[in-house]
Protein backbone atom coordinates (compact mmCIF):
# COMPACT_ATOMS: atom_id res chain seq x y z
CA UNK A 1 0.00 0.00 0.00
CA UNK A 2 0.67 3.64 -0.20
CA UNK A 3 1.03 3.87 3.53
CA UNK A 4 0.38 2.17 6.38
CA UNK A 5 -1.55 2.12 9.34
CA UNK A 6 -0.71 4.61 12.30
CA UNK A 7 -0.09 2.43 15.62
CA UNK A 8 -0.41 4.28 18.72
CA UNK A 9 1.73 2.39 21.45
CA UNK A 10 -0.28 3.75 24.38
CA UNK A 11 -3.67 4.52 25.52
CA UNK A 12 -5.98 6.70 24.59
CA UNK A 13 -7.28 9.00 27.51
CA UNK A 14 -10.40 8.06 29.55
CA UNK A 15 -13.93 9.52 27.84
CA UNK A 16 -15.96 11.22 30.72
CA UNK A 17 -18.17 8.32 32.00
CA UNK A 18 -20.00 7.62 34.71
CA UNK A 19 -18.08 7.44 38.37
CA UNK A 20 -15.89 3.95 38.58
CA UNK A 21 -17.94 1.43 40.19
CA UNK A 22 -15.54 -0.57 42.41
CA UNK A 23 -13.42 2.51 43.48
CA UNK A 24 -15.93 4.82 45.14
CA UNK A 25 -14.62 8.33 45.39
CA UNK A 26 -13.72 9.76 48.61
CA UNK A 27 -12.99 12.56 50.53
CA UNK A 28 -9.07 12.39 49.67
CA UNK A 29 -9.87 11.88 45.62
CA UNK A 30 -9.22 14.60 43.69
CA UNK A 31 -12.30 16.54 41.75
CA UNK A 32 -11.60 19.44 39.61
CA UNK A 33 -10.57 22.92 41.55
CA UNK A 34 -10.30 26.57 39.22
CA UNK A 35 -6.79 25.46 39.34
CA UNK A 36 -6.96 21.50 38.74
CA UNK A 37 -9.14 20.60 35.70
CA UNK A 38 -7.26 17.40 34.64
CA UNK A 39 -4.05 15.27 34.86
CA UNK A 40 -1.40 15.12 31.96
CA UNK A 41 0.95 12.55 31.88
CA UNK A 42 3.94 12.17 29.27
CA UNK A 43 5.83 9.43 29.08
CA UNK A 44 9.56 9.91 28.23
CA UNK A 45 12.77 8.00 28.05
CA UNK A 46 13.59 9.15 31.56
CA UNK A 47 10.35 8.66 33.32
CA UNK A 48 7.07 9.93 33.63
CA UNK A 49 6.57 14.01 34.14
CA UNK A 50 3.12 14.73 35.72
CA UNK A 51 1.29 18.16 34.71
CA UNK A 52 -1.81 20.05 36.24
CA UNK A 53 -4.06 21.47 33.54
CA UNK A 54 -5.92 24.69 34.82
CA UNK A 55 -9.19 25.76 33.14
CA UNK A 56 -6.78 27.55 30.49
CA UNK A 57 -5.39 24.47 29.53
CA UNK A 58 -2.06 26.27 31.08
CA UNK A 59 0.17 22.84 32.71
CA UNK A 60 1.92 23.28 35.84
CA UNK A 61 4.47 20.62 35.90
CA UNK A 62 4.09 18.25 39.33
CA UNK A 63 6.85 17.87 41.95
CA UNK A 64 9.00 14.40 41.82
CA UNK A 65 8.37 14.70 38.43
CA UNK A 66 9.70 12.73 36.59
CA UNK A 67 7.74 9.49 38.03
CA UNK A 68 9.76 6.44 37.21
CA UNK A 69 8.20 3.84 35.65
CA UNK A 70 8.72 0.39 33.61
CA UNK A 71 8.29 0.71 30.07
CA UNK A 72 5.63 2.67 28.60
CA UNK A 73 2.67 4.40 30.22
CA UNK A 74 -0.91 3.40 29.61
CA UNK A 75 -2.98 5.65 31.89
CA UNK A 76 -4.39 6.39 35.26
CA UNK A 77 -8.23 5.74 36.82
CA UNK A 78 -7.42 8.20 39.24
CA UNK A 79 -6.42 5.24 42.19
CA UNK A 80 -3.60 3.22 40.17
CA UNK A 81 -1.55 3.88 37.43
CA UNK A 82 -0.51 1.23 34.46
CA UNK A 83 1.98 0.83 32.11
CA UNK A 84 3.62 -2.00 29.73
CA UNK A 85 6.25 -3.80 28.87
CA UNK A 86 7.18 -6.55 26.45
CA UNK A 87 5.78 -8.90 28.47
CA UNK A 88 4.70 -7.53 31.70
CA UNK A 89 1.34 -5.12 32.63
CA UNK A 90 2.50 -3.05 35.37
CA UNK A 91 0.54 -1.37 38.20
CA UNK A 92 1.26 1.73 40.57
CA UNK A 93 -0.62 3.53 42.90
CA UNK A 94 -1.50 6.91 42.65
CA UNK A 95 -1.66 9.94 45.19
CA UNK A 96 -4.19 12.34 45.20
CA UNK A 97 -1.86 14.59 43.38
CA UNK A 98 -1.82 12.27 40.32
CA UNK A 99 1.66 11.72 41.40
CA UNK A 100 3.07 8.01 40.87
CA UNK A 101 4.02 5.39 44.14
CA UNK A 102 6.17 2.40 44.51
CA UNK A 103 4.86 -0.66 41.87
CA UNK A 104 2.36 -2.68 43.89
CA UNK A 105 1.90 -5.42 41.67
CA UNK A 106 2.79 -6.96 37.73
CA UNK A 107 1.29 -9.88 35.83
CA UNK A 108 3.28 -11.37 32.90
CA UNK A 109 1.63 -12.28 29.62
CA UNK A 110 3.36 -15.09 28.44
CA UNK A 111 2.16 -17.33 30.99
CA UNK A 112 -1.52 -16.80 29.70
CA UNK A 113 -3.01 -17.23 26.09
CA UNK A 114 -2.44 -14.96 23.21
CA UNK A 115 0.65 -15.00 23.87
CA UNK A 116 1.92 -16.98 20.68
CA UNK A 117 1.05 -13.76 19.15
CA UNK A 118 4.39 -12.17 20.09
CA UNK A 119 4.84 -9.01 22.71
CA UNK A 120 3.01 -6.12 24.02
CA UNK A 121 2.64 -3.27 21.82
CA UNK A 122 -0.12 -0.92 23.37
CA UNK A 123 -2.45 -1.15 25.80
CA UNK A 124 -6.06 0.65 27.24
CA UNK A 125 -8.23 0.91 30.53
CA UNK A 126 -11.61 0.24 29.76
CA UNK A 127 -14.13 3.30 30.42
CA UNK A 128 -14.84 2.21 34.46
CA UNK A 129 -10.85 1.78 34.77
CA UNK A 130 -11.24 -1.65 35.92
CA UNK A 131 -9.91 -3.76 33.04
CA UNK A 132 -6.86 -3.43 30.96
CA UNK A 133 -6.17 -4.73 27.73
CA UNK A 134 -2.68 -5.48 26.57
CA UNK A 135 -2.65 -5.83 22.42
CA UNK A 136 0.19 -8.03 21.47
CA UNK A 137 1.35 -8.66 17.80
CA UNK A 138 3.66 -10.53 16.40
CA UNK A 139 4.90 -13.90 14.42
CA UNK A 140 3.01 -16.62 15.51
CA UNK A 141 4.91 -19.45 17.10
CA UNK A 142 4.39 -23.17 17.20
CA UNK A 143 5.12 -23.30 13.69
CA UNK A 144 2.71 -21.31 12.41
CA UNK A 145 3.37 -18.86 9.39
CA UNK A 146 3.29 -15.04 9.23
CA UNK A 147 2.36 -12.36 12.03
CA UNK A 148 -0.99 -11.65 14.07
CA UNK A 149 -2.44 -9.89 16.82
CA UNK A 150 -4.30 -10.79 20.01
CA UNK A 151 -5.63 -9.19 23.05
CA UNK A 152 -5.09 -10.26 26.76
CA UNK A 153 -7.93 -8.89 29.49
CA UNK A 154 -6.73 -8.49 32.85
CA UNK A 155 -9.53 -7.28 36.13
CA UNK A 156 -7.18 -4.74 37.89
CA UNK A 157 -8.76 -4.88 41.60
CA UNK A 158 -9.37 -2.26 44.58
CA UNK A 159 -6.56 -3.23 45.89
CA UNK A 160 -4.25 -2.88 42.69
CA UNK A 161 -3.88 -6.57 41.66
CA UNK A 162 -3.91 -7.43 38.29
CA UNK A 163 -5.78 -10.95 37.14
CA UNK A 164 -6.06 -12.64 33.80
CA UNK A 165 -9.57 -12.35 32.46
CA UNK A 166 -9.58 -14.22 29.02
CA UNK A 167 -8.08 -13.47 25.44
CA UNK A 168 -8.71 -13.58 21.47
CA UNK A 169 -6.63 -13.72 18.61
CA UNK A 170 -7.78 -12.24 15.78
CA UNK A 171 -6.39 -10.48 12.63
CA UNK A 172 -4.60 -14.19 11.17
CA UNK A 173 -3.60 -13.46 7.74
CA UNK A 174 -1.78 -10.29 8.24
CA UNK A 175 0.30 -9.68 5.22
CA UNK A 176 3.98 -9.74 6.05
CA UNK A 177 6.14 -6.47 4.74
CA UNK A 178 2.58 -4.38 3.71
CA UNK A 179 1.78 -3.52 7.64
CA UNK A 180 1.73 -7.09 9.95
CA UNK A 181 -0.14 -5.96 12.55
CA UNK A 182 -3.35 -4.48 13.52
CA UNK A 183 -3.96 -0.92 15.23
CA UNK A 184 -4.95 -0.56 19.05
CA UNK A 185 -8.19 -0.80 19.66
CA UNK A 186 -10.57 2.06 20.36
CA UNK A 187 -13.76 1.43 22.55
CA UNK A 188 -17.06 2.56 21.36
CA UNK A 189 -18.49 5.15 23.93
CA UNK A 190 -20.22 2.30 26.02
CA UNK A 191 -17.62 0.36 26.21
CA UNK A 192 -19.07 -2.94 24.89
CA UNK A 193 -17.18 -3.12 21.64
CA UNK A 194 -14.22 -2.34 20.44
CA UNK A 195 -12.04 -1.92 17.05
CA UNK A 196 -9.02 -2.55 15.22
CA UNK A 197 -8.30 -2.44 11.34
CA UNK A 198 -5.48 -4.24 9.58
CA UNK A 199 -4.92 -6.16 6.21
CA UNK A 200 -6.14 -9.48 5.27
CA UNK A 201 -4.51 -12.25 3.20
CA UNK A 202 -6.32 -10.00 0.28
CA UNK A 203 -4.53 -6.51 1.34
CA UNK A 204 -8.07 -5.79 2.21
CA UNK A 205 -8.03 -3.20 5.58
CA UNK A 206 -10.55 -4.91 7.21
CA UNK A 207 -12.75 -3.70 10.67
CA UNK A 208 -12.27 -6.24 13.79
CA UNK A 209 -15.17 -5.79 15.91
CA UNK A 210 -14.64 -7.29 19.64
CA UNK A 211 -17.37 -7.89 22.03
CA UNK A 212 -17.10 -7.31 25.61
CA UNK A 213 -17.87 -10.15 27.59
CA UNK A 214 -19.74 -9.74 31.31
CA UNK A 215 -16.28 -10.77 33.23
CA UNK A 216 -15.08 -7.35 31.28
CA UNK A 217 -12.88 -9.96 28.77
CA UNK A 218 -13.10 -8.66 25.15
CA UNK A 219 -13.42 -11.18 22.95
CA UNK A 220 -13.76 -11.35 18.95
CA UNK A 221 -17.41 -11.09 17.83
CA UNK A 222 -16.76 -10.74 13.56
CA UNK A 223 -15.06 -8.48 10.70
CA UNK A 224 -15.63 -7.21 7.35
CA UNK A 225 -15.17 -4.82 5.23
CA UNK A 226 -16.99 -1.21 5.97
CA UNK A 227 -19.73 0.18 4.03
CA UNK A 228 -20.23 3.68 2.47
CA UNK A 229 -23.89 4.69 1.12
CA UNK A 230 -23.50 6.18 -2.66
CA UNK A 231 -20.03 4.44 -3.40
CA UNK A 232 -19.22 4.36 -6.95
CA UNK A 233 -19.26 0.30 -8.34
CA UNK A 234 -15.23 0.38 -9.19
CA UNK A 235 -14.18 1.81 -5.16
CA UNK A 236 -13.57 0.34 -2.29
CA UNK A 237 -12.83 1.55 1.55
CA UNK A 238 -10.39 0.97 3.98
CA UNK A 239 -10.81 2.16 7.79
CA UNK A 240 -7.39 3.61 8.20
CA UNK A 241 -8.28 4.25 11.97
CA UNK A 242 -11.43 4.86 14.48
CA UNK A 243 -12.45 6.67 17.83
CA UNK A 244 -15.66 7.31 19.31
CA UNK A 245 -17.33 9.53 21.10
CA UNK A 246 -19.47 9.04 24.42
CA UNK A 247 -22.82 8.73 22.87
CA UNK A 248 -21.70 5.49 20.89
CA UNK A 249 -20.84 7.17 17.47
CA UNK A 250 -17.60 6.63 15.71
CA UNK A 251 -15.51 8.90 13.50
CA UNK A 252 -13.33 6.90 10.68
CA UNK A 253 -10.68 7.99 8.65
CA UNK A 254 -11.25 6.17 5.16
CA UNK A 255 -9.38 5.68 2.30
CA UNK A 256 -10.35 4.49 -1.17
CA UNK A 257 -9.28 2.45 -4.36
CA UNK A 258 -10.76 3.21 -7.61
CA UNK A 259 -10.71 1.77 -10.72
CA UNK A 260 -8.56 -1.08 -11.86
CA UNK A 261 -6.22 -2.41 -9.15
CA UNK A 262 -4.07 -5.13 -8.07
CA UNK A 263 -3.41 -6.78 -4.48
CA UNK A 264 -1.67 -4.52 -2.49
CA UNK A 265 -2.20 -1.51 -4.98
CA UNK A 266 -2.08 2.47 -4.43
CA UNK A 267 -4.94 4.41 -2.39
CA UNK A 268 -5.81 6.32 -5.09
CA UNK A 269 -7.59 8.70 -2.94
CA UNK A 270 -7.26 11.40 -0.45
CA UNK A 271 -8.47 10.14 3.13
CA UNK A 272 -11.45 11.27 4.02
CA UNK A 273 -13.21 11.25 7.47
CA UNK A 274 -17.11 9.81 7.82
CA UNK A 275 -19.28 9.68 11.10
CA UNK A 276 -20.75 6.10 12.27
CA UNK A 277 -23.06 4.62 14.23
CA UNK A 278 -22.48 1.72 16.14
CA UNK A 279 -25.80 -0.16 16.10
CA UNK A 280 -27.43 -2.46 18.82
CA UNK A 281 -25.77 -5.58 17.66
CA UNK A 282 -21.94 -3.80 16.97
CA UNK A 283 -22.01 -3.23 13.41
CA UNK A 284 -20.84 0.04 12.27
CA UNK A 285 -22.85 2.06 10.11
CA UNK A 286 -23.28 5.50 8.22
CA UNK A 287 -25.39 7.75 6.18
CA UNK A 288 -22.40 9.87 4.92
CA UNK A 289 -22.07 9.33 1.20
CA UNK A 290 -18.67 10.30 -0.35
CA UNK A 291 -18.78 13.81 -1.37
CA UNK A 292 -20.26 14.48 2.21
CA UNK A 293 -17.03 13.02 4.27
CA UNK A 294 -14.67 15.70 4.32
CA UNK A 295 -11.03 15.20 3.33
CA UNK A 296 -8.81 16.64 6.26
CA UNK A 297 -5.82 19.17 4.95
CA UNK A 298 -3.91 16.76 7.63
CA UNK A 299 -2.84 12.93 7.00
CA UNK A 300 -5.71 11.60 9.53
CA UNK A 301 -3.37 8.82 11.10
CA UNK A 302 -4.82 9.95 14.65
CA UNK A 303 -8.16 11.01 15.45
CA UNK A 304 -9.56 11.77 18.67
CA UNK A 305 -13.04 12.82 19.87
CA UNK A 306 -13.63 15.47 22.50
CA UNK A 307 -15.19 14.28 25.75
CA UNK A 308 -17.96 16.30 25.16
CA UNK A 309 -18.62 14.59 21.24
CA UNK A 310 -18.51 18.29 19.94
CA UNK A 311 -14.99 18.30 18.24
CA UNK A 312 -12.72 15.57 16.59
CA UNK A 313 -9.03 16.52 16.43
CA UNK A 314 -7.38 14.95 13.60
CA UNK A 315 -3.63 14.73 13.71
CA UNK A 316 -0.27 12.68 11.69
CA UNK A 317 3.47 13.06 11.67
CA UNK A 318 4.07 11.74 7.67
CA UNK A 319 2.90 13.08 4.44
CA UNK A 320 0.20 10.92 2.67
CA UNK A 321 -0.05 11.51 -1.43
CA UNK A 322 -3.51 11.10 -3.79
CA UNK A 323 -4.84 11.84 -6.87
CA UNK A 324 -6.18 15.16 -5.45
CA UNK A 325 -3.39 16.20 -4.00
CA UNK A 326 -1.36 15.55 -0.39
CA UNK A 327 -1.96 15.84 3.37
CA UNK A 328 0.64 17.16 5.76
CA UNK A 329 1.82 16.12 9.06
CA UNK A 330 0.22 18.52 11.85
CA UNK A 331 -2.98 19.27 13.59
CA UNK A 332 -6.84 20.29 12.21
CA UNK A 333 -9.81 20.50 14.03
CA UNK A 334 -13.55 19.43 12.76
CA UNK A 335 -16.85 19.68 14.41
CA UNK A 336 -18.10 16.27 15.23
CA UNK A 337 -21.89 15.50 14.71
CA UNK A 338 -22.68 11.82 15.65
CA UNK A 339 -23.92 10.25 12.72
CA UNK A 340 -24.40 13.48 10.42
CA UNK A 341 -21.87 14.40 8.15
CA UNK A 342 -18.07 15.70 9.89
CA UNK A 343 -17.26 19.54 9.28
CA UNK A 344 -14.39 21.62 8.96
CA UNK A 345 -13.48 24.14 11.73
CA UNK A 346 -10.51 24.60 11.31
CA UNK A 347 -7.57 24.74 8.98
CA UNK A 348 -3.92 23.41 10.08
CA UNK A 349 -3.12 24.56 13.60
CA UNK A 350 0.23 23.50 13.32
CA UNK A 351 2.94 21.19 10.90
CA UNK A 352 4.70 19.59 13.24
CA UNK A 353 4.40 16.27 13.00
CA UNK A 354 1.90 14.85 15.77
CA UNK A 355 1.70 11.59 17.53
CA UNK A 356 -0.76 11.55 19.73
CA UNK A 357 -3.73 13.09 20.60
CA UNK A 358 -6.41 13.36 23.93
CA UNK A 359 -8.86 15.36 25.09
CA UNK A 360 -10.07 16.43 29.15
CA UNK A 361 -13.71 17.37 29.81
CA UNK A 362 -13.05 21.13 29.62
CA UNK A 363 -12.39 20.69 25.76
CA UNK A 364 -9.02 21.59 25.50
CA UNK A 365 -6.82 19.22 23.05
CA UNK A 366 -3.77 17.87 23.59
CA UNK A 367 -1.21 16.85 20.87
CA UNK A 368 2.28 15.46 21.63
CA UNK A 369 5.04 15.86 19.28
CA UNK A 370 7.46 12.89 19.83
CA UNK A 371 10.48 14.33 17.03
CA UNK A 372 9.86 17.94 18.49
CA UNK A 373 9.53 16.99 21.87
CA UNK A 374 7.22 19.51 22.27
CA UNK A 375 3.50 19.55 23.90
CA UNK A 376 0.65 21.49 22.14
CA UNK A 377 -2.58 22.53 24.07
CA UNK A 378 -5.78 24.14 22.77
CA UNK A 379 -8.44 25.74 24.38
CA UNK A 380 -11.65 24.46 21.63
CA UNK A 381 -15.07 26.58 22.18
CA UNK A 382 -17.70 26.69 19.56
CA UNK A 383 -16.29 30.28 18.56
CA UNK A 384 -12.30 29.89 18.90
CA UNK A 385 -10.04 27.82 19.15
CA UNK A 386 -7.15 29.52 21.43
CA UNK A 387 -3.70 28.05 22.27
CA UNK A 388 -3.28 27.90 26.03
CA UNK A 389 -0.83 29.91 27.82
CA UNK A 390 2.66 28.70 27.52
CA UNK A 391 1.85 26.39 24.23
CA UNK A 392 3.44 24.83 22.91
CA UNK A 393 5.45 23.07 26.16
CA UNK A 394 9.21 22.14 25.65
CA UNK A 395 9.45 18.76 27.11
CA UNK A 396 12.84 17.68 28.54
CA UNK A 397 13.32 14.15 26.77
CA UNK A 398 11.98 12.13 24.34
CA UNK A 399 8.29 11.88 24.76
CA UNK A 400 6.79 7.89 24.66
CA UNK A 401 3.93 8.53 25.59
CA UNK A 402 0.51 10.49 26.61
CA UNK A 403 -2.37 10.14 29.04
CA UNK A 404 -4.70 12.86 30.00
CA UNK A 405 -6.90 11.89 32.90
CA UNK A 406 -10.09 14.46 33.68
CA UNK A 407 -10.59 15.14 37.42
CA UNK A 408 -14.28 13.34 37.86
CA UNK A 409 -17.27 15.14 39.70
CA UNK A 410 -18.55 12.24 42.23
CA UNK A 411 -22.16 11.52 41.15
CA UNK A 412 -25.20 11.41 43.48
CA UNK A 413 -26.45 8.48 45.73
CA UNK A 414 -29.77 8.41 43.86
CA UNK A 415 -30.88 9.73 40.92
CA UNK A 416 -30.27 13.31 39.84
CA UNK A 417 -27.19 16.16 39.43
CA UNK A 418 -24.50 16.97 41.80
CA UNK A 419 -22.53 19.72 40.76
CA UNK A 420 -19.21 20.17 42.18
CA UNK A 421 -18.14 23.48 40.84
CA UNK A 422 -19.06 26.46 41.75
CA UNK A 423 -20.22 25.54 44.96
CA UNK A 424 -23.30 27.15 46.28
CA UNK A 425 -22.87 30.63 47.69
CA UNK A 426 -19.45 30.75 46.50
CA UNK A 427 -17.06 34.01 44.99
CA UNK A 428 -15.22 32.98 41.20
CA UNK A 429 -13.41 34.79 38.87
CA UNK A 430 -14.02 34.21 35.37
CA UNK A 431 -13.60 31.73 33.76
CA UNK A 432 -15.95 30.39 35.71
CA UNK A 433 -15.25 26.23 35.79
CA UNK A 434 -18.58 24.30 36.09
CA UNK A 435 -18.37 20.77 36.87
CA UNK A 436 -21.10 17.91 38.11
CA UNK A 437 -21.93 14.51 37.50
CA UNK A 438 -25.30 12.68 36.56
CA UNK A 439 -26.92 9.90 37.74
CA UNK A 440 -30.19 8.32 35.34
CA UNK A 441 -32.64 5.89 34.36
CA UNK A 442 -32.52 4.92 30.93
CA UNK A 443 -30.05 6.15 28.57
CA UNK A 444 -28.24 9.57 28.99
CA UNK A 445 -29.12 11.98 25.61
CA UNK A 446 -27.34 15.13 26.80
CA UNK A 447 -26.15 16.98 29.62
CA UNK A 448 -27.24 20.96 29.88
CA UNK A 449 -25.56 24.11 31.27
CA UNK A 450 -27.88 27.09 31.89
CA UNK A 451 -26.61 29.96 32.98
CA UNK A 452 -28.95 33.19 33.87
CA UNK A 453 -31.89 30.96 32.29
CA UNK A 454 -29.53 30.98 29.06
CA UNK A 455 -28.16 27.27 27.49
CA UNK A 456 -24.53 27.92 27.49
CA UNK A 457 -23.15 24.37 26.69
CA UNK A 458 -24.28 20.62 26.20
CA UNK A 459 -22.38 17.61 26.26
CA UNK A 460 -22.86 14.01 25.85
CA UNK A 461 -21.70 12.23 28.93
CA UNK A 462 -23.15 12.34 32.20
CA UNK A 463 -19.82 13.90 33.51
CA UNK A 464 -20.07 17.66 32.67
CA UNK A 465 -17.21 19.96 32.70
CA UNK A 466 -16.86 23.42 31.03
CA UNK A 467 -15.71 26.60 31.66
CA UNK A 468 -17.67 29.84 30.91
CA UNK A 469 -16.82 33.56 30.63
CA UNK A 470 -19.04 35.66 32.84
CA UNK A 471 -19.61 39.18 33.65
CA UNK A 472 -19.15 40.05 37.51
CA UNK A 473 -22.37 39.76 39.84
CA UNK A 474 -24.27 37.19 40.77
CA UNK A 475 -25.06 34.01 38.66
CA UNK A 476 -27.31 31.31 38.32
CA UNK A 477 -26.02 27.90 37.43
CA UNK A 478 -28.33 24.89 36.49
CA UNK A 479 -27.61 21.78 34.78
CA UNK A 480 -30.04 19.65 33.26
CA UNK A 481 -29.55 15.25 32.72
CA UNK A 482 -32.15 14.40 30.19
CA UNK A 483 -32.49 10.58 28.77
CA UNK A 484 -33.49 9.77 25.56
CA UNK A 485 -37.05 9.13 26.46
CA UNK A 486 -37.35 13.30 27.87
CA UNK A 487 -37.10 12.21 31.13
CA UNK A 488 -34.93 15.43 33.35
CA UNK A 489 -33.12 15.27 36.26
CA UNK A 490 -31.74 18.71 37.15
CA UNK A 491 -29.77 20.76 40.04
CA UNK A 492 -29.51 24.56 40.92
CA UNK A 493 -26.47 26.65 42.80
CA UNK A 494 -25.63 30.33 42.77
CA UNK A 495 -22.34 31.95 42.74
CA UNK A 496 -20.63 36.01 42.31
CA UNK A 497 -18.75 36.21 39.89
CA UNK A 498 -15.73 39.10 41.31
Amino acid sequence: MARGISFLAVALCLPAVPALAAFAQTSADPTPTASRVSDVYVGTSKGVYLYHADVNGKLSLVSGSPFSIVGTAIGSNHHYFLSYGLTYVHAYPVASSGAIKTQVSQIYTPHYSGSECGTIKGGVLDHSGQVAYAQLYGNQQGGEQGPCAALQSFKLSSSGGLSFLGSTQFATELQTGIGGYATLISLSGNGNYAYSASYDHECNLITWQLKRESSGAMLLDSYGILKVPSTPADWRWYPWVVTADPANHMAVALGAESGSFGPCGDVAHLTQLAGFTVTSDGNLSTTNPPDHMPAPQVNPQILSVSNSGQFLAVGGNATHFGEEGSQTPGLQIFHFNGANPIVLYSNTLITAPIDEIHWDNTDHVYALSNANHKLYVYFVTSKSITAAPGSPYSLPSTPTALSVVPLLCSAPASDGVHICDPSNGSSVGSQVLVAASGKISGTLDRMELWVDGVKRYTGRSTQLSTTVSLRAGNHRFGVFAVNTAGQKWNNVVYATVK
